[in-house]
């Protein structure tokens, strides 16, 4: 069995991850940990697309992806440590994307052939805001059952 974590680091995406541990978790079951950012450029012409305010953008826009994407890897690597504690065999996974966050949970579902995907009901805005816009996106589009879990579904 493959279990998608979508990740954001949030207390959610931590209860998340903890509340289902005892619903899913078997000695054949891999958790992946997904950590999805946007790209500075994408973030950009989003706010500009939708009247909100847009940062100076730097001059060294690579470094600053390369920043995000490490930070999205400790986010990423943090959720699968969580998800090693509650008994799951686990990795981490983050990715760059420019579609919407919920599209990337989704399209990563069905590359991993994931036979079911977690999310919290909130998240973080930002990195991955993970029921939320993102998680009622994923419940709507996906393939594949999803599991949303309460912060205080934690057990």
């Amino acid at each position: 069995m493959t279990i998608l974590f979508a990740y954001d680091g949030s207390e959610n995406a931590d209860a998340a991850i903890k509340g289902s541990a005892s619903l899913l978790r078997n000695n054949n079951a891999e958790a992946v940990v997904l950590t999805v950012w946007e790209p500075l450029a994408v973030e950009a012409v989003r706010a500009m697309r939708f009247g909100g305010s847009v940062p100076p953008i730097p001059t060294d826009v690579a470094e600053i992806d390369d920043n995000e994407e490490e930070q999205a890897k400790q986010l990423a690597e943090h959720g699968a440590r969580i998800a090693g504690e509650a008994g799951f065999d686990s990795r981490a996974l983050w990715v760059a994307d420019d579609r919407r966050i919920a599209d990337a949970i989704v399209q990563g579902a069905e590359e991993l052939d994931a036979d079911v995907i977690v999310t919290g009901t909130r998240g973080l805005a930002g990195i991955a805001a993970v029921l939320g816009s993102v998680s009622s996106h994923v419940v709507q589009q996906a393939k594949r059952p999803v599991l949303v879990v309460p912060r205080d579904g934690e057990g």
